[in-house]
C-alpha cells in the first residue's frame, strides 16, 4: 500500500515529467542503435578496403619483382650475345686463341658456368674447358640443327635448351654468332647457372606460397623457385595462360597446378630473350593477416554492442526503479536539509568551543600557539619586531576566595574586555587559563616602541572595575615580555621565557613588566652540569631509549619504530634531548651518544625478535659528524651481524644539515648504507634549506615533514596546499612520506585526505619505554579515537 501523503506525488509523476521522461529514453535508445548501425557499416567498409589495399599492395610488390627478374635475365642474355660475337670473331683472326678467350669471359661471369663455340653445321670449335656433350646437349643440338630454317625465318638468334642437372642446375643458351657473312657462320652455347642466378632473389620475403616460374615462350615451365629453394617437376609443365601472344605483362588468378588453393600471380615477358618471368603468391596467404585482424575486430565490435546494448536495458531499467523513488526522495531532501544546516550549525559551535575560551571569548592556549607558529613564520621573513607578552592577575586568588568564583569569572570577563581594546586589530590575544593571559605584538618598527604599549596596557588593567557583581574591585597585572627571534625561535621558548620575566615582575613588586634576561633562566646551572656530566653517562649506560610508533595510515597498521634517546639522570631525572643534543654536537660528544643509540637499537630489536615479537624497521638520526665517517656502514653491518637482524630491521633518519656543503662524504656513505639494503629517511623536511628538487638524486626513500607544517596545517589555508604539493612531488619521487606531530584529529583527517603514507604524534602515541613499546608491536595496530 502507497501511504496517502506519497499518492498525489505518484500521481503527478505518472502523468507529467515521467511521460517526457519514457520517450527521452527510446530516443536514446533508437540513437543507440542507428550508431551501432553506423559503426557496423563503416567496419564493413573499412576492412573491405584494408582487403582491397592488401592484394593491390601484393600485387604491386610481384610485379615490381618480376620486372627486375625480367630485366635481370635479359642482360644475361645480352651478355651472352656479346660474348658470342667477341669469340667469333676472335676464333676468325686467330682459331687457337678462342679456348683462351671463352675461358677468360667465364672467369669474369659467374652466371655462366661454361662456354662452347660451335660451327654452322653445330660442330665443336672450342670450348672454355674440356667436356663432353651429354645427350641432352646432343639432343638439342640436333633439334636446333633440324629446325635451323625454322629459325632464320622468326629472326631468333637464342635458342633455350632444357633444364640440365649435373654439378648444378643448368640453362642451355645457344646464340647465334654471326661474323659478317649471311646467313651465320656458328654459336656460341652458354650454360647459364639457374640456381646462382635465383639465389640473387632469395632474401626477398614472398611468404609461404610464394613461387618465381621461368617460363620458355611457349609457357613451357623452366624452373620453379619456392622460399626452400629450387622445385622442379618430373614433367615439365605447360602454363599457356601466361604465354599469350600480344601481352609483354598482365595479371592473372587462378589455381595452378601443383598449388593449393587460388594463386595471384603477375608475370613478366623479358625483352630481348626467350623467357616469360612469373611470380606468385597464395590469395588466402595474402589475406591472412587481415582475416585475423578482421575476426578480432568483429569480436570487439560485437562484444561492444553488447555491452552498450546490455548497459542501456541495464539503465532503462534502472532509471524506471529509480523514478518510483524519485518524489519520496525528494520529499525527504528538506528534511534531510535541515539535519544538514543543523549539523553544521553544531560543527561551527564546536570549533568555537575549541579554539576560543568559554568565558572571555578570547583564543585558547592551543588556537592562542596556533596562531603564534603562524605569525612567526612570517616573521622570519620581516624586519620588522615581535613581541610575546604574558600578563597574570595579581592576588586574583584572594578575590576569587573571599568575593567567590563567580566574581572571579566577571573579572576575567571584564579584564579580556580591557585587554582587547588596549590592543592593536593585528595582536593576538589569548586566554592561557586561570588568570593568565598571553598578548603577541605584531610588527612593531622599533624594540622601543613595545615600553610604551606595555606601559598602557598595566595602567589600563590596573584601573578599578567598578561593578563586579556589585563589587568595585581594583587589580594589577605583572607582565613578562620575550622578543623574537632574540629570546627563541618558536612558540614553546619565547612562552617560556616571557612566563619566566613575568614571575620576576612579581619578584620585583607586581604590577609592572619585565624584559626577559637569560639571567633570569633558572635551566642554566643545569645546563651547565648536564654538560659536565654528559661524557659519564655515556660511558655509566645512564641513556635510556624511548619508542614512538609509526602508523600506516592505509590500515593503522604499526609500520615502525622510532628511537629517541632519554637521560635517566640520578639527580634532574628523565632528561630530554633538547636540553643536551646540542651540547653533544657542540662538544663533539655526537658520534659516541651515536654509537650508542646504534648499539642501543639492534640490542633491542635482537630482544624483541629473541621473545619472538614481530619486528618492524628501528629509526634512528645519524648526524653530520657521523656521516663524516667513511667506515660507518660497516659498523651497522657488523652490529648486524652480531646481534641477527637484517638490513631491513634498521632504519636511518638524517636531518637537512647532514646535506649542507660539501656533501660528497655524505652521499657516499648514505649510498654505501642504500646498497646494504638500509633504507634512509629525512627528517624535519621543510624546516631548513632544502626542496624535492635538491634531494631528488639523493638516496633517500622518506621524507618527514616537520612538525610546523603539521600544526599549521588547520589555522592556515597556505599550509596545508604546501603539504599536499609536498605530499604529492615526493610520491612522483618514489619516496614514502611521514608526518610528525600529530596532535589532533583534524590534523590526522588532513593528512590522510592529502595521501600522507604514515604519520606518528601524540595524538595516536606517545614516547614509550621499551616495556609499552612491546606491548604495542603485538597488538599491531593503533585506532584513533
Amino acid at each position: 500500500m502507497i501511504p496517502h501523503k506519497f499518492r498525489s506525488v505518484f500521481a503527478k509523476r505518472l502523468t507529467g515529467p515521467v511521460g517526457s521522461s519514457q520517450r527521452l529514453q527510446w530516443i536514446s535508445i533508437s540513437a543507440l542503435l542507428i550508431v551501432l548501425a553506423l559503426i557496423w557499416i563503416l567496419t564493413w567498409q573499412r576492412l573491405r578496403a584494408e582487403a582491397a589495399l592488401l592484394e593491390k599492395n601484393a600485387e604491386l610488390q610481384q610485379r615490381s619483382l618480376a620486372a627486375i627478374i625480367a630485366e635481370n635475365l635479359a642482360q644475361v642474355v645480352d651478355r651472352s650475345r656479346l660474348m658470342a660475337v667477341t669469340v667469333n670473331h676472335a676464333a676468325d683472326e686467330d682459331p687457337s686463341s678462342a679456348s683462351a678467350r671463352l675461358t677468360s669471359m667465364l672467369a669474369s661471369d659467374r652466371t655462366f658456368l661454361r662456354l662452347a663455340l660451335y660451327d654452322s653445321a653445330l660442330d665443336r670449335l672450342s670450348s672454355s674447358s674440356p667436356f663432353v656433350d651429354g645427350p641432352q646437349i646432343k639432343a638439342f643440338l640436333q633439334q636446333v640443327g633440324n629446325s635451323k630454317d625454322d629459325l632464320l625465318a622468326t629472326d631468333s638468334d637464342v635458342q633455350v635448351g632444357p633444364l640440365l642437372k649435373e654439378n648444378a642446375w643448368q640453362v642451355p643458351l645457344l646464340v647465334s654468332a654471326p661474323n659478317g657473312q649471311p646467313p651465320q657462320s656458328g654459336y656460341l652455347l652458354a650454360m647459364l647457372d639457374l640456381g646462382y642466378f635465383l639465389q640473387l632473389y632469395r632474401n626477398i620475403d614472398m611468404g609461404a606460397t610464394g613461387s618465381i616460374f621461368i617460363l620458355g615462350l611457349d609457357g613451357i615451365e623452366i624452373a620453379e623457385a619456392r622460399p626452400e629453394g629450387l622445385s622442379l617437376s618430373q614433367q615439365p609443365r605447360h602454363l599457356p595462360q601466361f604465354a599469350p601472344v600480344n601481352a609483354s605483362e598482365g595479371l592473372w588468378r587462378g589455381v595452378l597446378p601443383g598449388s593449393e588453393g587460388k594463386q595471384l600471380a603477375r608475370f613478366q615477358r623479358v625483352e630481348r630473350a626467350p623467357f616469360i618471368v612469373v611470380v606468385s603468391r597464395g590469395i588466402q596467404e595474402i589475406h591472412s593477416s587481415h582475416g585475423d585482424s578482421s575476426l578480432r575486430v568483429w569480436g570487439i565490435l560485437g562484444s561492444l554492442s553488447l555491452i552498450l546494448t546490455g548497459a542501456a536495458w541495464g539503465l532503462v531499467r534502472s532509471t524506471r526503479r529509480q523514478q518510483t523513488l524519485l518524489e519520496a526522495l525528494r520529499a525527504s531532501d528538506e528534511e534531510k536539509h535541515g539535519l544538514i544546516m543543523r549539523l553544521e550549525s553544531e560543527k561551527s559551535r564546536a570549533m568555537t568551543l575549541a579554539s576560543y575560551d568559554h568565558l572571555t571569548g578570547l583564543h585558547n592556549r592551543r588556537m592562542f600557539n596556533e596562531l603564534v607558529a603562524s605569525h612567526l613564520e612570517g616573521a622570519r621573513r620581516s624586519r620588522k619586531h615581535y613581541m610575546l607578552m604574558y600578563l597574570d592577575l595579581d592576588r586574583f586568588k584572594l578575590i576569587n576566595d573571599s568575593l567567590g568564583h563567580h566574581v572571579g569569572d566577571k573579572l576575567l570577563h571584564a579584564v579580556s574586555e580591557r585587554l582587547r581594546t588596549s590592543v592593536r586589530s593585528a595582536d593576538v590575544v589569548g586566554r592561557m587559563g586561570g588568570d593568565e593571559f598571553a598578548v603577541l605584538v605584531t610588527g612593531l618598527e622599533q624594540p622601543q616602541d613595545m615600553d610604551a604599549l606595555a606601559s598602557k596596557l598595566v595602567a589600563q588593567l590596573s584601573l578599578p572595575y567598578p561593578d563586579i557583581d556589585g563589587h568595585e574591585i581594583q587589580v594589577s597585572p605583572s607582565a613578562g615580555i620575550a622578543c623574537f627571534p632574540r629570546d627563541g625561535h618558536d612558540v614553546t621558548t619565547l612562552c617560556r621565557h616571557a612566563d619566566a620575566a613575568m614571575y620576576e615582575s612579581k619578584r620585583m613588586g607586581r604590577g609592572r613588566f619585565t624584559y626577559y634576561d637569560a639571567s633570569l633562566n633558572p635551566a642554566q646551572d643545569r645546563a651547565i652540569q648536564l654538560e659536565r656530566q654528559l661524557p659519564k653517562a655515556i660511558d655509566n649506560d645512564e641513556l635510556v631509549l624511548h619508542f614512538q610508533p609509526k602508523v600506516n595510515l592505509a590500515n593503522y597498521r604499526i609500520s615502525g619504530m622510532e628511537a629517541l634517546v632519554r637521560w635517566q639522570h640520578p639527580e634532574f631525572g628523565l632528561v630530554y634531548p633538547n636540553d643536551f643534543i646540542a651540547m653533544a654536537e657542540e662538544s663533539g660528544l655526537i658520534v659516541a651518544l651515536g654509537d650508542w643509540v646504534m648499539k642501543a637499537c639492534c640490542a633491542q630489536q635482537a630482544r624483541w625478535k629473541a621473545q619472538g615479537i614481530p619486528l618492524v624497521p628501528l629509526a634512528f638520526n645519524v648526524s653530520p659528524m657521523q656521516l663524516r665517517d667513511g667506515s660507518l656502514a660497516t659498523k651497522i653491518m657488523q652490529l648486524l651481524h652480531d646481534h641477527g637482524l637484517s638490513p631491513g630491521d634498521l632504519e636511518l633518519e638524517i636531518t637537512e644539515s647532514c646535506l649542507v656543503e660539501p656533501i660528497g662524504q655524505a652521499i657516499k656513505v648514505l649510498e654505501d648504507l642504500r646498497k646494504l639494503g638500509i633504507r634512509i629517511g629525512l627528517d624535519d623536511f621543510g624546516s631548513g634549506f632544502s626542496s624535492l628538487s635538491q634531494i631528488r638524486d639523493l638516496p633517500i626513500s622518506t621524507i618527514k615533514i616537520d612538525r610546523s607544517f603539521i600544526n599549521g596545517i588547520r589555522s592556515k589555508t597556505d599550509v596545508g596546499v604546501i603539504v599536499t604539493s609536498i605530499i604529492t612531488l615526493a610520491h612522483g619521487l618514489q619516496m614514502r612520506v611521514v608526518a610528525e606531530g600529530v596532535e589532533l584529529m583534524d590534523q590526522l583527517v588532513q593528512l590522510k585526505m592529502a595521501g600522507c603514507d604514515e604519520v606518528q604524534g601524540y595524538f595516536l602515541s606517545r614516547p614509550v619505554p621499551s616495556a609499552e613499546a612491546q606491548k604495542l608491536l603485538i597488538q599491531a595496530t593503533i585506532i584513533p579515537s
